[in-house]
């Protein structure tokens, strides 16, 4: 893929360029940080922290590569260290069997209501289900590479995933109950 004019401006902190990307991935960023963070002041703090360093680190951005996905992981790592200082991620280690895995209502509801209502869900878990769940569900991390970015086990990543997912669930019921 060849380099064009707005990267290669972009990797040389042309500011222009950097509004450019600023512009084209501001709503992208921002949603990632509002799922990893309580609420909208906190986004704000993780959204302003992500383009601090996609600018200081833009020098390290391959433009043989998607600009998407560097940023996402930018996003995160930035929404993961705001976490670790700013609240208090319980994790709790589980090394008791999972249970089989249930039906999920996910598969039953319509996807664009769990679309429109995930973040709603989301915000409802405690803090280490809500960023297990992220880092595996929606950002496709495994529970290794989990473990590593949290320092936790492999099985308290599953065992909050599989909370995570429980939770989410008893959500959905009551808000369809109700």
């Amino acid at each position: 893929m060849p380099i064009n004019k707005q990267h290669r401006d972009f990797i040389k902190g042309d500011q222009e360029a950097f509004k450019e990307v600023y512009k084209n991935y501001k709503a992208f960023v921002f949603g990632i940080s509002l799922r990893y963070t309580r609420c909208n002041d906190d986004a704000q703090d993780v959204f302003q922290e992500t383009f601090i360093k996609v600018y200081e680190k833009r020098e390290s951005f391959n433009p043989q590569y998607p600009f998407a996905p560097w940023i996402r992981q930018i996003t995160v790592n930035c929404a993961l260290l705001y976490i670790r200082k700013n609240y208090q991620l319980i994790l709790t280690d589980n090394e008791d069997r999972l249970e089989s895995a249930e039906e999920s209502v996910f598969e039953k509801e319509d996807i664009s209501f769990l679309k429109k209502k995930l973040l709603v869900f989301l915000n409802q878990l405690p803090e280490g289900y809500k960023v297990v769940f992220n880092l595996f569900v929606i950002d496709n991390l495994t529970h290794k590479e989990i473990a590593a970015d949290l320092s936790i086990s492999e099985s308290t990543s599953r065992s909050q995933l599989h909370k995570a997912k429980k939770m989410i669930t008893k959500l959905v019921e009551n808000y369809n109950y109700e």
